[in-house]
Parts: structure tokens; sequence; C-alpha cells
């Protein structure tokens, strides 16, 4: 129970360990962790991989379509947050949605750079943030 307390703590003050930095196996372990404590939506899984020349942070995420839009602010900005100190330099988000009902799943993209000027800058706003930098698509 320490080591949940401890990780969820580590999530929240995320802002203030700018000097810290955590490997890709500590990262996973905060985002089960963070999706353990959510009860809106059910993390399915995740993957690091390299794409051309892309470092990709990818989640996969089980939600209701009433819940698509904060299921994807939310995991856009856990993925922001949790790639901020990573030690990997992620360049690219993906989040791939699936539905209660079995409808084809929804793949959200958006490149770390452009992102972050929402999520964790605060220079952009929401609106400029869908327009300039997400990406939707179908399977």
């Amino acid at each position: 129970m320490k080591t949940a307390w401890l990780i969820f703590l580590i999530i929240l003050n995320i802002p203030l360990c700018k000097g810290q930095s955590y490997g890709d196996r500590q990262i996973e372990i905060m985002l089960n962790q963070y999706y353990k404590d959510s009860p809106a939506y059910k993390l399915l899984g995740n993957h690091i991989f390299t794409n051309n020349n892309d470092i990709v942070f990818q989640i996969e995420v089980q939600t209701s379509i009433e819940d698509f839009n904060s299921s994807m602010l939310d995991a856009f900005a856990v993925i922001n947050k949790l790639s901020n100190v990573a030690k990997t330099n992620f360049t690219q988000a993906n989040v791939i949605f699936h539905f209660e009902n079995n409808k084809l799943p929804i793949i959200a993209k958006t490149k770390l750079h452009c992102s972050k000027k929402f999520f964790i800058k605060k220079t952009q706003n929401e609106a400029q943030w869908r327009k300039n930098c997400l990406s939707i698509e179908t399977q």
C-alpha cells in the first residue's frame, strides 16, 4: 500500500520533479497505478516503440462513447506528464480507444513537442491543441 501511495504522489507532484527522471519500467508502473485508481477508464495496455524517427508512447484505453472526450484529454494529460519526467525522449503519443460495445477503435495521435504546449506549458488552449496537434482516425 505504501508503494501505491508513493506512485500516486509522484504523479501528482510531477511538476515539482523537474530534476528527476524515470526509466521506462518506472513510467509503466506509474501509468498502471494511475489507471488502477481511475474507475472511469480501463487501461488495456501500453507500448513503447520506435517508428521511423519517433519514439512512441502508446496506450490502449477502454471507455464509453459518452466519455470519449474526457478520456482522451485524461489519457493525453497522463502521457504528457509522464513523458515530461521520463529518461526516454518520447516524441509521439498514441492512444487507442476501445469501446464497450465493440465498435471499431479510434486512434488519436499527437507529437509531444506540440502537445506539451497545452498540457505542460499551458501556452495553448484546448481548441488550439486539437487544431494544431491532434490527429484522430479509425482503423
